[in-house]
């Protein structure tokens, strides 16, 4: 019970940070963020804050590393044979996710700051995309293929930007029928019922 309540403790000032982070990289890259700062926005102790990470930086590595990790084990929750069956399973997920870490996304995402958040992310999606989708459509030209998959990564990852970046308000559902329409019959398809 007591280890419980600690684990409950942590999450919970961990979570304080996160937001406080949030808040900070709103207005400020992140080297520019200090512990003194982050932790009195955060009504934080800074030794609590020592007690979980070395630094602001090793802060912002471990959270990224922790939303790529579960975003990964999201993308690998739809091998080929499930997409087969439709996109929309997993583009609605993609989106869910990013909105549960929307603000933290949309902070990580600012192009104006750091560009390695957005390259990481796409990475993994063209990665993810290249292997299951290679598997569900034949491109006998493999320039083609490449081309096709920068394509297609580069306009989901912008659609996510722009979401981010805006008021938020579609549905994950609302975004992911709008991503498959997109995906499967272009632009001609978004005039067809979804």
């Amino acid at each position: 019970m007591a280890e419980e309540q600690g684990d409950r403790r942590v999450r919970r000032t961990k979570a304080m940070l996160r937001a406080a982070l949030t808040e900070l990289l709103k207005t400020k890259p992140v080297n520019e963020i200090s512990v003194t700062e982050l932790t009195r926005l955060a009504d934080v102790n800074r030794g609590t804050f020592y007690s979980h990470y070395k630094d602001i930086f090793d802060m912002v590595e471990q959270l990224e590393n922790e939303m790529f990790q579960e975003f990964s084990d999201l993308l690998h929750a739809y091998p080929a044979d499930a997409l087969r069956q439709g996109l929309r399973p997993i583009l609605r997920d993609v989106f869910e996710f990013l909105r549960r870490y929307g603000d933290v996304s949309t902070a990580l995402l600012d192009r104006e700051r750091d560009t390695r958040f957005l390259e990481k992310l796409k990475s993994m999606v063209a990665e993810r995309v290249s292997l299951e989708w290679g598997r569900l459509y034949r491109f006998d030209n493999p320039r083609e293929q490449a081309f096709c998959m920068a394509f297609l990564v580069g306009g989901v990852v912008g659609l996510i930007q722009s979401w981010l970046e805006g008021d938020r308000k579609e549905t994950p559902e609302e975004l992911a029928a709008l991503s498959e329409a997109m995906i499967v019959r272009g632009i001609e398809g978004l005039n067809q019922p979804r």
